[in-house]
């Protein structure tokens, strides 16, 4: 196996753990109620206002990432598209939620 292919296994199977958890966590908590106040870890179990939140309050995390992203790889087409990426995942999550939770408020 070479060393190309090693690094594409080493993405690919995080990834794709990641989507079955995610997967997991949609399809347990889709039908329950959804948490508006205290702290609660699966992100699937809270209304739009608190997802809304997260997202806010992660976005130092995402700016850190992005950080350590660049003291890796250096300043690169790689990390113009991942900062480019993130943002943009960033800001369709949060306009979603925020949208989201508007309607809740006018139902």
């Amino acid at each position: 196996m070479t060393f190309q292919n090693l690094i594409a296994l080493s993405l690919v199977i995080p990834i794709v753990v990641s989507f079955i958890t995610l997967l997991g966590f949609y399809l347990y908590y889709r039908k329950k109620p959804k948490v508006d106040k205290g702290f609660k870890f699966a992100y699937y179990a809270l209304s739009y206002r608190r997802k809304f939140w997260r997202t806010v309050y992660s976005m130092p995390i995402c700016i850190i990432s992005i950080g350590v992203i660049y003291l890796t790889l250096g300043f690169s087409k790689l990390f113009i598209f991942i900062t480019f990426f993130i943002t943009i995942l960033f800001a369709i999550q949060a306009t979603y939620n925020y949208v989201m939770w508007q309607r809740e408020l006018k139902q």
